[in-house]
């Protein structure tokens, strides 16, 4: 058994073990990249909107931009499709914000401000303003509990940056970067 996979061994953090099982430790650690699946994204995050309301909601991933379907059901009419591409447009990974910020690039059938306010108000680590919608990583659940972690006082994350996020082929990757 290599160094690798002991350290897998060892994540007993609910929180951890999802996202570990998704990536290579040796990447993350040799070549500080990971990989997030468009269906890791769907589980943990998309899926859990679902409701009376919003009725379907899907993610695809492709290289340079991404891609929501979602159907809403009002009371006596039929669930009215909707969707939008979107693009990263910007990141933040200090101390004091880690946020990411998506552009939104094509929404249809048509573009009803209220449909979208309504969806990303579902999710609460996300806020929309013109056509731009920011994930703030920190009220992620998942991440929250990661991110929240302190080793001696110390928060660890406070030392690590995100330098880079694109949107692949079913995946996000990303690089990290040490702060000194």
């Amino acid at each position: 058994m290599g160094i690798f996979e002991r350290i897998k061994e060892r994540i007993t953090d609910p929180s951890l073990v999802e996202l570990v099982k998704e990536q290579s430790l040796r990447d993350l650690l040799t070549k500080r990249a990971f990989h997030i699946s468009q269906g890791y994204l769907q589980r943990e995050f998309l899926n859990r909107v679902l409701d009376d309301e919003i009725v379907e909601f899907t993610i695809a991933l492709f290289d340079g931009y991404g891609e929501i379907a979602v159907k809403m059901k009002k009371r006596l009419l039929p669930a009215i499709p909707f969707s939008a591409t979107f693009t990263i447009y910007g990141i933040e990974f200090s101390s004091a914000r880690k946020t990411v910020q998506l552009k939104l690039q094509k929404v249809g059938p048509i573009d009803l401000d209220w449909l979208t306010k309504k969806i990303v108000q579902r999710i609460p680590s996300l806020s929309y303003s013109g056509d731009l919608i920011t994930c703030d990583l920190t009220r992620v659940p998942r991440l929250a509990e990661i991110f929240s972690r302190r080793i001696k006082g110390l928060n660890a994350w406070d030392l690590i940056t995100l330098k880079e996020l694109n949107l692949r082929d079913g995946e996000i990757v990303g690089r990290v970067g040490v702060v000194l």
